[in-house]
């Protein structure tokens, strides 16, 4: 049973979720310019499927443009060749009650899904919130309710509010799993169902008291239908589904509950067996082979399905690069990797049949992710071309974050000196994931390999200079970049929560707040560490490039200091000296050379110097 929260604590955890919620609904990164193919083929067949009742996306391609990951497949039925996507449709499922809602109110006030005809205002309009529609009704509803049922889970073994949130905050707001959850795509939804039936077969064995019996059929048969439906999602989910598979049938292995297990992960197999026939004519192929790029076509044809033995090379790229590795980039996941001292080998738990069951949820997962990290390294295309973070590991934060709140409670458990200083390591590493990656995420959901430090590189030049995404305030007219920079303070605010929630000595919470800050600092020296071959952290050519191609256009802090500048010319000298330190600073210095010229040589000394 869960342990009943004090109001203190209830209070802490209803304010975080409130403040976690603006970032995650409230933000959408979304620019058209880049072609999303991981996105956009998904938002073609949810479109298909609803407007045309067909998997073939040939009339979506010709009304919004070719994409990537793409097939074109002789269909049996009519004789010709069709586009299809080459993704599990697992998310596409999901999304269509959500875009069949968007079409709906949509009607109301007479908009329809466009003609090919139709200006490309219209056809780009009705595409842009299609995606957001398939994106909060499929990505970020469920994401957002795993993480309010992921902290509640976690009270199970720790008692601490402030141990859980950090937690949250690091997994939910300081991974990837932030910035895939403002894509329409399944690397997020992954994380949820393959953690989901991870979670339900270890409460099922915590409740059962070690009598096989008591293990309900209802928590096996949804064990088995999150099992199955992350194979739904992502092909590459196999191999990690196979282990917990294993796990579910140990846990309920008495008949009825077994039925029920296996009941629930053979729901979703025709669904997908459905999608391969009508799409790629044999229900037992999936779409890889058939690419139209010849190169990725190959690749998918090595191996198992583009998977073949991993490199020690790969392994510790992934993990330690600062541009991209799992613990680089989020740095409270390293805390994870205690839990095999102290989860496993010496858990901390009140009862002998607590500390198995710790030991045995802790030698599950550390496998799991052992093989989730072996495969990505051994996948042909590895780094998974554009990205935030290491795509392809996108079921690995909670996993990680539940091993470093278990090992956490062990450490704070065995010295009654030590529960201050474990919070504060644990906020300290939190916020610097979320500053590291979740302001990427913040802004970008997909970013280009040549990004080596995007926090440096990307985030903070496009905050300072105010090229900041859409956000859900705009249909209702507040057209400005505020609601952006609102929804940065709450996401930097829920994870200070975290660290800080529920004090209990005034001397003890003021080491707190000084190791949070030096623990916060060692966090981020990856994040500022100068690439290897390199002098210092240069801005990429890749961010004019964003820039240029912004959405929305027109709004962002230079356009609005050149407006203004424009409109007192000589006046106001320091104004193109402002603009020019924030051009240099976003790789613009030719642009910025003249608009420095511009103030006609007005002493610089005299303007006030920008700080951010």
């Amino acid at each position: 049973m869960t342990p009943r929260e004090s109001g203190s604590a209830r209070r802490a955890t209803r304010i975080f979720f409130a403040l976690a919620l603006v970032p995650m609904f409230f933000v959408f990164p979304y620019l058209r310019g880049i072609n999303n193919p991981n996105e956009y083929v998904r938002v073609f067949t949810v479109m298909s499927l609803v407007e045309q009742r067909t998997f073939n996306i040939d009339t979506e391609v010709q009304t919004f443009g070719w994409v990537n990951d793409m097939a074109r497949v002789k269909s049996k039925d009519d004789g010709l060749s069709h586009y299809f996507m080459v993704k599990a449709p697992g998310v596409v499922y999901a999304a269509l009650p959500g875009y069949w809602l968007f079409k709906k109110a949509s009607g109301l006030f007479g908009r329809h899904f466009p003609e090919p005809t139709a200006p490309e205002e219209v056809r780009m309009t009705w595409l842009r919130w299609s995606t957001w529609a398939c994106r909060i009704s499929a990505v970020q509803l469920p994401c957002f309710v795993f993480l309010v049922w992921f902290e509640r889970f976690l009270r199970r073994f720790s008692g601490d509010v402030s141990l859980r949130l950090s937690a949250v905050a690091a997994a939910g707001l300081g991974t990837n799993y932030l910035a895939y959850v403002h894509m329409f795509a399944s690397h997020a939804l992954y994380a949820v169902c393959s953690f989901a039936c991870f979670a339900i077969a270890v409460e099922a064995l915590a409740d059962s008291r070690g009598v096989p019996k008591r293990r309900r059929p209802s928590r096996a048969f949804w064990c088995g239908w999150f099992a199955s439906a992350c194979v739904m999602l992502e092909y590459h989910a196999l191999f990690v589904i196979v282990l917990l598979c294993l796990f579910g049938i140990v846990v309920f292995r008495k008949w009825r509950a077994a039925l029920a297990f296996c009941l629930g992960g053979a729901i979703n197999v025709p669904l997908v067996m459905w999608f391969h026939w009508r799409a790629y004519n044999n229900p037992f192929t999936p779409g890889h082979q058939l690419l139209e790029s010849a190169k990725f076509a190959a690749e998918h044809q090595t191996g198992l399905w583009g998977v073949i033995w991993p490199t020690w090379e790969h392994v510790t790229a992934l993990s330690l690069d600062p541009g991209f590795g799992l613990f680089a980039m989020s740095p409270y996941l390293a805390l994870g990797l205690l839990a095999l001292p102290f989860g496993f080998l010496w858990p901390v738990a009140k009862s002998r049949r607590e500390r198995r069951v710790l030991r045995v949820a802790s030698f599950v997962w550390l496998v799991c992710m052992a093989v989730l990290l072996a495969v990505n390294a051994g996948i042909i295309e590895w780094r998974a071309g554009w990205s935030v973070g290491p795509r392809y590991q996108g079921a690995a934060p909670p996993f990680y974050a539940f091993g470093a709140v278990v090992a956490l409670e062990a450490i704070a458990r065995r010295h009654p000196w030590a529960r201050e200083p474990v919070r504060a390591i644990a906020g300290g590493l939190a916020l610097a994931s979320v500053v590291t990656i979740g302001t990427v995420g913040l802004l970008f959901d997909t970013l280009p390999e040549v990004i080596t430090r995007p926090f440096v590189q990307v985030a903070v030049p496009m905050i300072r200079t105010g090229f900041v995404p859409h956000h859900l305030a705009e249909p209702l007219g507040w057209t400005s970049t505020t609601p952006w920079y609102i929804a940065l303070g709450c996401l930097l605010g829920a994870t200070l929560l975290a660290a800080f929630a529920l004090p209990r000595l005034r001397l003890a919470y003021a080491g707190r707040v000084v190791t949070v800050l030096a623990v916060f600092a060692l966090g981020m020296l990856p994040a500022y560490s100068i690439p290897e071959g390199a002098d210092a952290i240069h801005v990429p050519n890749e961010v004019p490039w964003f820039m240029g191609m912004w959405e929305p256009p027109g709004r962002d802090r230079l356009t609005l200091l050149r407006n203004e500048a424009e409109r007192y010319g000589a006046r106001r000298p320091c104004l193109w000296y402002k603009i020019a330190d924030l051009e240099r600073a976003s790789n613009l210095a030719q642009q910025a050379t003249l608009d420095e010229q511009r103030a006609r040589g007005a002493d610089r000394a005299r303007c006030p110097r920008i700080f951010f």
